[in-house]
């Protein structure tokens, strides 16, 4: 089945078109707009909205969501953009609770890989506001989840970062994260896997399996380098690059805490939802969940 979703943060707008099956995943598109998520972006979001919707269409998708950030839950904002949703057929404007997204995260990241990796299996979501963990066997919904409000926007915000972020901001940052993160007392974990909108800059920066030096160098590079910079080097718009140097300040926090080399890497979330919410129909009706 092919599915669509436009994903809308706080700071980005996403869209994804996924061809699903039970056991995994492929990419059809993905595509990102930075595009801050405030009242006064109202008609421009909801004409991408619109347009996006259309153009997952177009690519065979027999379903399109919307889904907004917890962050936005409330907002006049999400308001106006639900009626454009309804009026198109997109529907209501899903915002998942933080449980929720960390478990797509960790069934879209798993559920394709299950043969391949350990058991159990930590799976980290940075998003904007908070990283979200979840612990569990691969291919199943995590048996532990946790959260704490380090996401990569979060982290930049606090540490009131310059253009480009000075290694006195860096480090107090880190140390931040590193406090937040040890307050979750998370279970034992074989491997971890995290998520990001930056997980193949990342990966470009220190490698697939990141420790706490590799992170350390790789914002050793990018010391000095600004947005613009940033933009340009990794090919991502400036609205979003900012964030660069958060993002891996988390993955040095993560890699710091949990003694474990960090793997980077992308994940259909639409797949993971749809797997989620398939696991959750047959818990409700007294299924037996396998891998």
């Amino acid at each position: 089945m092919i599915l669509g979703a436009v994903e809308i943060s706080t700071r980005s707008t996403r869209l994804s078109v996924v061809d699903v099956s039970p056991g995994g995943s492929t990419r059809i598109t993905e595509r990102s707009h930075g595009i801050t998520a405030i009242t006064g972006n109202s008609e421009r979001l909801t004409a991408l909205v619109m347009a996006e919707v259309e153009a997952a269409r177009e690519l065979g998708a027999e379903s399109v969501e919307v889904v907004a950030d917890p962050a936005l839950r409330g907002s006049r904002l999400i308001r106006l953009i639900e009626r454009v949703s309804r009026a198109i057929g997109a529907g209501d404007v899903r915002i998942p609770a933080e449980r929720e997204r960390v478990s797509a995260a960790f069934l879209g990241a798993t559920r394709p890989r299950q043969s391949l990796l350990g058991d159990p299996v930590a799976v980290a979501l940075m998003g904007d506001e908070a990283i979200g963990i979840g612990v569990g066997t691969p291919g199943l919904e995590p048996a532990w989840v946790g959260s704490r409000p380090v996401g990569t926007v979060a982290i930049s915000r606090k540490a009131r970062f310059s253009d480009p972020p000075r290694p006195n901001q860096i480090e107090a940052a880190i140390s931040g994260a590193i406090r937040k993160i040890e307050s979750l007392a998370m279970p034992a974990s074989e491997r971890l896997l995290v998520t990001t909108d930056f997980s193949a800059v990342v990966e470009r920066l220190c490698g697939s399996r990141i420790t706490h030096d590799d992170a350390r160098r790789g914002l050793e590079a990018v010391y000095g380098q600004t947005s613009d910079d940033l933009a340009a080097w990794f090919g991502i718009e400036p609205g979003r690059s900012r964030f660069l140097p958060g993002t891996m300040v988390g993955i040095a926090a993560l890699a710091e805490v949990l003694e474990l080399p960090v793997e980077p890497l992308g994940h259909a979330s639409v797949a993971g939802r749809r797997w989620s919410d398939e696991y959750g129909r047959l818990v409700s009706t007294g299924g037996e969940p396998t891998s």
